[in-house]
C-alpha cells in the first residue's frame, strides 16, 4: 500500500530524533510516498512558523543561553517542544558556535521548506490549500511568513467543492459516534451551509480532510500518522488504512520489555 504522509511525519522526519527518523523510513519502506498542499499548509503554519518566531527570539540578544531561556518563557503549549527540537538541530549544525548560528538559521529557512518534499513520489491538490502556497519572505534581512487569509466569509479554495466530492464519507464521519462530536457538529451545520467548512472550522477538520485526500485519491493511498488517537477513528469510518510508525521507548538500547 501507497501512502499519504500526514503533517506529524513530516515533521518528525525532518526535525525528530534519529531514533524517529528510523522508526518513519522503516514504516515507509518500499512503498510510494505522497503529501498534499493541505498537509505542507499545515507544516507552515505549525513548524515553519515556530522557526521564523525562533530566530526572532535568537534575534534579540544573539546569545545561545538567552535564547534557551526565552523559549522556556515565551514559547507555550505544542509550538514550545517544535522549538526546542529546530533549536537543538540548529545548534548541532553549527557545533554551538555562536559566530556560526545566523548563518546556520539561514540554511535552516531554506532547508526546512525544501526537506518537505523530500522522496515524495507527488503532492495532492485538492483542496487548493492557501497556506500551503506561501513561503519565507525577509524584510531587512529578517524574515517573515505571509499571512493566510482563512476566513469562512472568502471564498480563497477549494475546500467546499473538495467536501461535496466526498459527501458519502462525510455522512460515515457524522454517524460515528468515535469521531469527535465537535467534528461531527461541523459537519452536520456545513450540510446546510458551505461555508461551514472554512476558515477555523478547515483547520478542526484537519485530520479528516487528510484521510479524505488519501481515500479519494487516484493512487488508492493509506495514512502514515504518530497521530493514532485521532486518525484511527476516522481511517476506521471511511475505510482507509492508518501506518503509524513505532516511537516506543522499548526501541532504545538498553531499555527493558
Amino acid at each position: 500500500m501507497d501512502i499519504l504522509l500526514d503533517t506529524t511525519i513530516q515533521i518528525d522526519r525532518i526535525t525528530g530524533t534519529k531514533q524517529r527518523q528510523k522508526a518513519i523510513k522503516d514504516v515507509l519502506a518500499d512503498r510510494k510516498v505522497y503529501s498534499s498542499t493541505y498537509v505542507l499548509g499545515e507544516y507552515y503554519a505549525t513548524v515553519v512558523s515556530d522557526l521564523v518566531t525562533l530566530y526572532a527570539l535568537f534575534l534579540q540578544d544573539k546569545d545561545i543561553g538567552e535564547t534557551g531561556k526565552r523559549i522556556t518563557e515565551q514559547v507555550f503549549a505544542r509550538s514550545q517542544s517544535r522549538v526546542s527540537k529546530l533549536y537543538a538541530n540548529i545548534l548541532a549544525m553549527c557545533e554551538f558556535d555562536v559566530e556560526e548560528v545566523e548563518d546556520t538559521f539561514q540554511l535552516y529557512m531554506d532547508l526546512i521548506q525544501d526537506e518537505f518534499f523530500l522522496n515524495l513520489e507527488g503532492i495532492l491538490d485538492g483542496t487548493k490549500c492557501v497556506r500551503g502556497s506561501r513561503k519565507i519572505e525577509y524584510e531587512d534581512n529578517i524574515p517573515f511568513l505571509p499571512e493566510a487569509r482563512c476566513r469562512k466569509s472568502e471564498k480563497i479554495c477549494d475546500i467546499c467543492p473538495f467536501w461535496e466530492r466526498a459527501r458519502q464519507e462525510a455522512e460515515k464521519l457524522m454517524g460515528s459516534q468515535e469521531i469527535d462530536g465537535k467534528i461531527r457538529g461541523i459537519l452536520h451545520s456545513a450540510k446546510h451551509s458551505e461555508q461551514e467548512y472554512r476558515g477555523n472550522n478547515c483547520k478542526t477538520l484537519g485530520d479528516t480532510v487528510i484521510s479524505l485526500e488519501a481515500k479519494k485519491s487516484r493512487h488508492a493511498l493509506g495514512i502514515c500518522s504518530s497521530n493514532k488517537k485521532d486518525f484511527q477513528p476516522i481511517c476506521d469510518a471511511i475505510g482507509v488504512e492508518l501506518a503509524v510508525p513505532d516511537y516506543s521507548r522499548s526501541q532504545m538500547p538498553g531499555s527493558k520489555l
